[in-house]
């Protein structure tokens, strides 16, 4: 009984955190991402109090629909998570559910129990639904490479942004100084000249306060030519960490051909991992058929040397990029 217990849970898991690749679980994925969709567009729409009122039946009906699957989704994430070693027991099942995508999976539902549960109907705890939103990032591919992106540059980008906070304070400052006597509604205090800095240096320029003296001027055309510069830095960073990203999934891949296809054939077990793990990295079909017929026409090389050690033939068996050397075998 608990064998089967463990493999339910097991199955549980694979199909919510899309290990298995079954029609099930493809059905289950497309649903939940059908039904957040459709439950964020709702809460947009809601917003108009006058279509609430004509379609109050639909839209009740959809958040009853969508709350008792998203309930169901979540005990059922709490209660699979065992699967992970980590997160086995109650400590462990706590620790899982102050993660960031189960806090997401929690929002997602908690302002709808709580309003049913106050018998209010509160527009706060209606907008609080967006971060159903959120929700998405589990099932889009282009969000797991956006994520991923912003983890492996995250340092790089925080450095950014501190520089260009450091520059909004000097900005502010300088403004305060020249234009503080001239606008002290505007500029008066540090804090007011921050938004004017913040608007210039990230080249918004929204017009609504500008310098009016000489000096303030010529002061602002050197923190805009300065914010140019600044402004782009952080989207030149997010730029190049999708094209490292790109290709570090694009080599993953390629390695995994190579691996596959060092005995010379692919057979269809192996064709059917290597789709998976394009559909996984967020590979184009194109570009991963590229890659594999690359690898195909990669013909294995031997090389054979003197081992410098022990002075032993060895051979040296690679592909431009896959070396493995091993002694060679004395025929004696």
């Amino acid at each position: 009984m608990r064998k089967n217990k463990h493999t339910f849970r097991k199955k549980t898991f694979m199909v919510l955190e899309r290990e298995s690749h079954s029609k099930f679980a493809e059905f289950v994925h497309y649903l939940l991402m059908i039904l957040i969709l459709l439950t964020v567009i709702a809460v947009i729409l809601e917003s108009d109090a006058e279509l609430y009122k004509r379609y109050f039946l639909f839209f009740k009906t959809l958040e009853i629909i969508s709350l008792i699957i998203f309930t169901i989704e979540y005990i059922l994430r709490v209660w699979s998570s065992a699967e992970i070693k980590k997160y086995r027991g109650f400590r462990g099942r706590i620790k899982y559910m102050i993660t960031p995508m189960a806090i997401i999976d929690l929002l997602a539902v908690l302002p709808v129990w709580f309003g049913i549960i106050m018998y209010r109907d509160f527009m706060i705890l209606r907008g609080l639904r967006l971060v159903r939103v959120f929700k998405l990032t589990r099932y889009s591919r282009s969000m797991h490479l956006l994520t991923s992106v912003l983890r492996y540059e995250s340092a790089n980008i925080f450095s950014a942004f501190f520089v260009l906070s450091i520059l909004i304070i000097i900005a502010a400052t300088g403004m305060h100084l020249v234009e503080g006597d001239y606008q002290p509604q505007e500029f008066g205090t540090i804090p007011k000249a921050i938004w004017w800095a913040t608007v210039t240096l990230t080249t918004v320029g929204y017009g609504d306060v500008v310098p009016m003296t000489i000096a303030g001027r010529i002061f602002g055309i050197v923190i805009l030519i300065s914010g140019i510069g600044m402004a782009a830095l952080p989207a030149g960073i997010l730029a190049s960490g999708f094209t490292k990203e790109i290709n570090r999934r694009k080599e993953l891949f390629r390695n995994q051909a190579i691996n596959f296809l060092s005995d010379g054939i692919l057979d269809k077990k192996e064709q059917k991992k290597l789709k998976i793990m394009a559909y996984d990295l967020g590979i184009p079909y194109q570009d991963s058929k590229n890659i594999i017929w690359d690898v195909s026409r990669m013909q294995l090389k031997v090389t054979e040397l003197q081992c410098p050690h022990c002075e032993n033939p060895i051979e040296i068996e690679h592909y431009s990029d896959n070396i493995q050397i091993r002694h060679k075998k004395s025929h004696e």
